[in-house]
């Protein structure tokens, strides 16, 4: 032993190693980290996405109700886009982000309340029937989630408006990776919360 340490390990058993190392570099213990994965929740989201198609603005019967609704911002606006995979793909983005139900109102009159997968093969056979200016989509999970798709509108409002009361973080970005992959959004996604 020199020095107060005891001599090197090439001609000692395992147990004078261990003892030459701990005395040398000091004894290694593993502590256990503790990471805390904590859910992190959105509450309160309303999300408005306008679609990248033409628009045509909808001509009022008179001058007087043409210049009232100039003025007051309700002119009304006729996007040329298809409903139906609109719907789909929202619907499919909700599947993703892990919601099972739906419930959706064509027009006004409620279609079908189920799973999702049935709902979007249950659509195309309603497109036939009639002519759609408006879908509404009511999901639930955690939170309740709230989508209204319409083709006419006014000025100011959007295509697409998403109300979220309450969702994971991650669930959410779920939902805004898939709408911007697949749908033709003007100008990305605007978030208000």
């Amino acid at each position: 032993m020199k020095y107060g340490y005891p001599e090197p390990p090439w001609t000692y058993s395992p147990k004078e190693v261990d003892e030459w190392i701990n005395a040398v570099y000091g004894t290694h213990k593993c502590k256990k980290s503790k990471i805390s994965r904590e859910k992190k929740w959105l509450k309160n989201i309303e999300l408005d996405i306008d679609l990248d198609v033409e628009k045509e603005i909808k001509k009022p019967s008179s001058n007087v109700e043409k210049i009232i609704k100039k003025i007051t911002g309700y002119e009304q606006i006729e996007e040329h886009f298809e409903l139906i995979p609109t719907t789909e793909i929202l619907l499919r983005a909700l599947s993703i982000a892990g919601f099972k139900k739906a419930r959706l109102k064509i027009n006004g009159n409620f279609l079908e309340e189920g799973k999702i997968r049935k709902i979007v093969e249950k659509i195309a056979d309603y497109v036939r029937k009639e002519e759609l200016n408006e879908v509404e989509i009511h999901s639930q999970k955690e939170g309740k989630v709230f989508i209204k798709i319409s083709k006419i509108h006014s000025k100011k409002r959007h295509s697409i408006e998403v109300k979220i009361e309450r969702i994971r973080e991650k669930d959410f970005q779920k939902i805004l990776i898939y709408i911007r992959k697949r749908l033709h959004v003007k100008g990305g996604c605007r978030k208000i919360s």
